[in-house]
């Protein structure tokens, strides 16, 4: 069946769609990393593509190098990216909270340079691309492509989503972050431990970055310059769904992933970039504060 004066076969756009929902929840993933650590902490971590970069590089390493299975490899990358935001939260951000968050920002700059670099030492320029782990044939329906490696992969980022939204919804250390979210002081004294919470949000947010950075990584292949480029996207997305608003992160990634992905089938590959954050642009225009934010509100959980 074909649409348009080009006869544009259907199948073919729903490949996008699909192409792009997967792509998107990578974004997703990276948004929420931004909103959360944005509502607990209030400033923005310009490392984060840097730490879904480390997450990548530590699965392919496990995977390929060291010949683990990939659910070995993706535990071990998840709890490092964990174990590492706990550690640059301690040493890099926690005497700087009383300071002008400014400082933080730039902080996290730094961060993302050093991590880069670290990066190019230990892993070299080159890019790197993970091994077929999953060995499955293509599924054709007339012009529609499965390809199942991908369908496992967007299964896993949708199940992350939803497993993260139901801690954060239904247990107490999810309720005592977005109390920290909301009101800090308020959360301080009806005894939650704001300072040990802010911390697991930075350990947290550097573990979802990771699993976003893993599944990206086996879409596209590992480089030091994927970092840079899922960070923007991913700051583009909590932009456009609501900074601080977890759910709005949830679609501004997947929204940004299927935007990109019909402007490259539509325009031009080289172009999707620049269509994306045409969008982006034009929300801001329309709503500043994002889809899913009211009125003047940013930190929300």
């Amino acid at each position: 069946m074909k649409v348009g004066e080009d006869g544009v076969e259907i199948g073919i756009i729903i490949n996008q769609i699909i192409w792009g929902v997967l792509v998107g929840v990578s974004y997703s993933l990276l948004a929420i990393s931004f909103s959360l650590i944005f509502a607990a902490a209030g400033t923005i971590n310009f490392a984060n593509g840097e730490f879904a970069m480390l997450g990548a590089y530590f699965c392919y390493t496990i995977v390929s190098r060291l010949q683990g299975s990939i659910l070995l490899g993706a535990f071990v990358a998840i709890f490092l990216c964990f174990l590492f935001g706990v550690i640059v939260e301690r040493l890099a951000f926690r005497k700087l909270y009383k300071l002008d968050p400014v400082l933080i920002v730039i902080a996290t700059i730094g961060i993302s340079t050093i991590l880069k670099n670290l990066v190019l030492i230990i892993w070299g320029s080159f890019s790197q691309s993970f091994p077929e782990v999953i060995k499955l044939e293509t599924i054709r329906v007339g012009s529609l492509t499965i390809v199942p490696l991908n369908m496992i992969l967007l299964i896993v980022g949708v199940f992350v989503m939803v497993v993260f939204h139901l801690f954060m919804t239904r247990t107490r250390m999810g309720t005592a972050m977005r109390a920290t979210a909301q009101n800090n002081k308020a959360a301080s004294l009806m005894g939650v431990n704001t300072r040990r919470t802010i911390s697991l949000t930075w350990a947290l947010g550097s573990l979802i970055a990771g699993i976003g950075g893993i599944l990206i990584g086996f879409i596209y292949n590992l480089s030091i310059e994927m970092g840079s480029l899922l960070g923007i996207k991913g700051f583009a997305s909590a932009v456009i769904g609501g900074f601080g608003n977890i759910a709005g992160a949830m679609f501004g990634g997947i929204l940004m992933g299927i935007t990109e992905n019909l402007g490259a089938f539509v325009v031009s590959f080289y172009y999707k970039d620049l269509i994306a954050f045409l969008i982006l642009i034009v929300i801001l225009l329309l709503k500043p504060t994002g889809l899913f934010i009211r009125g003047r509100a940013f930190r929300r959980v």
